[in-house]
């Protein structure tokens, strides 16, 4: 049929930094395609993924547009019905191969298809076989297990190296500066994607504010990965953007620790660049925060509990609450406010981080603990900027949430969200803490 005719490779664009189209078989991949998809994102590779990147419209046109737009590779999703897919035979597939032909193009294959009576064991001839094509036209491509959430985010995590390293001339001549663009409460279409990498994870479920636990997980799957794109791009400093909730930034931020990377800088959502060129300074002289630590907090050693509250308007309901619940149970408490009203001055970035580092170190110390619970009440910067200092603490992370509570209103309380373990190698993100998605109200 003249409308699956392959397209000639000039007239499709290949761009390093576009999406990743994804192939698959509807009928028993759509779970896997979407799985695979939020692991891509996660990774920092932007997708087209036809149930929420393609626009309505007639399939041919639909899919040309997307293949027309701009991609840097694609995925193709081999299960045992893909071989009855007229779309991927006939008009995804020949594409898709003529675009392999262009230098900038990454062509995969993640399959669930294994070899008989090897279990485990991929069949790597299955692409071929049920697709039609001549032996080895599938073959001699990266082909790889995607039955398990691990091995889709291996897979996502080669095509962000394989992206990096295409564009790392590219970054070079742009002074070394790697550009990480993060989104966490908005759908991935719904914001520019031209980043060097491309951080969207799963937005809140609807009626919430705390970030969506799947998102947290494909996070954690990625992060430590992140120090090695950093080499592979041959950058020497990062630049985030965008913006993402405050357990998120400082995970990002305990991703490029003061010990691994130079400069970080962060660009908050008015424009303002944040620095932190290297190890944080001790304080010295005039403070920007004074603590006002609610009395009867010293009980000796154990977990302490640090509420860094650097918003202009000051709102303590929710820390409140947490202190009056009693659990957990904490050994010391510190509460920081700014010394000055209106808002934080960027240029003050690396001062103010080093005292609150400084201040969380203190309180720790004083009480003989590793163990820190964080309530973060600041610019998203703020929070990229202190995780890089954490490392040695365990770090746990909560997020400000206003839903109702059970049967009651709404009730402004800190979730738990994560807890970071940064400088041991890895992911930072050393366990999810945030409820599974049945438990939330």
């Amino acid at each position: 049929m003249a409308e699956h005719e392959p397209t000639p490779s000039r007239a499709i664009a290949v761009e390093p930094r576009g999406p990743v189209f994804i192939s698959y078989r509807h009928s028993d991949a759509r779970a896997l395609a979407e799985s695979l998809a939020w692991a891509l994102r996660a990774a920092g590779v932007p997708v087209w993924h036809d149930v929420t990147d393609l626009p309505p419209g007639d399939t041919d046109r639909r899919l040309g547009e997307a293949l027309a737009s701009g991609l840097s590779g694609a995925v193709v999703i081999v299960t045992p019905e893909i071989g009855q897919s007229q779309v991927i035979r006939d008009l995804e597939l020949p594409r898709l191969l003529d675009l392999e032909q262009e230098s900038n193009f990454t062509l995969a294959v993640g399959s669930t298809v294994e070899a008989g009576g090897s279990a485990g064991s991929l069949d790597y001839s299955a692409p071929d076989r049920l697709l039609g094509q001549p032996p080895g036209t599938l073959q001699r491509l990266n082909q790889r297990r995607v039955a398990r959430v691990e091995e889709r985010a291996e897979l996502a995590n080669a095509l962000a190296r394989q992206r990096l390293a295409r564009l790392r001339t590219e970054i070079e001549n742009a002074g070394g500066v790697l550009v990480v663009d993060i989104q966490t409460r908005v759908p991935p279409v719904a914001t520019a994607q031209d980043g060097d990498l491309v951080l969207r994870l799963r937005p809140p479920v609807d009626g919430e504010r705390r970030p969506h636990r799947g998102g947290l997980e494909d996070l954690h799957r990625f992060l430590g990965e992140l120090p090695l794109l950093i080499a592979t791009a041959g950058a020497h400093a990062v630049r985030v953007r965008g913006g993402a909730h405050l357990s998120v930034a400082c995970a990002i931020g305990a991703a490029l620790p003061t010990t691994l990377v130079g400069t970080v800088e962060v660009v908050d959502t008015a424009g303002h660049t944040w620095v932190l060129p290297g190890q944080a300074p001790s304080p010295t002289g005039e403070r920007l925060c004074e603590a006002v630590t609610p009395g009867g907090y010293n009980y000796g050693r154990g977990p302490v509990l640090a509420f860094i509250d650097l918003l202009p308007q000051q709102s303590d309901a929710a820390f409140d609450a947490m202190l009056r619940s009693g659990r957990p149970a904490f050994a010391g408490v510190l509460h920081l406010r700014p010394r000055t009203a209106g808002l934080l001055n960027p240029g003050d970035a690396e001062m103010l981080v080093g005292e609150l580092n400084a201040e969380i170190r203190a309180l720790a110390n004083t009480h003989r603990t590793t163990e820190v619970h964080l309530l973060l009440r600041c610019p998203y910067s703020v929070a990229v900027l202190l995780g890089r200092t954490l490392n040695t603490l365990t770090i746990n992370l909560y997020e400000w949430e206003d839903t109702p509570d059970g049967d009651s209103g709404p009730n402004p309380r800190y979730v738990p969200s994560i807890v970071l373990r940064s400088g041991s190698g890895g992911s930072p993100i050393d366990r999810i803490t945030a409820p599974p998605l049945s438990c939330r109200s």
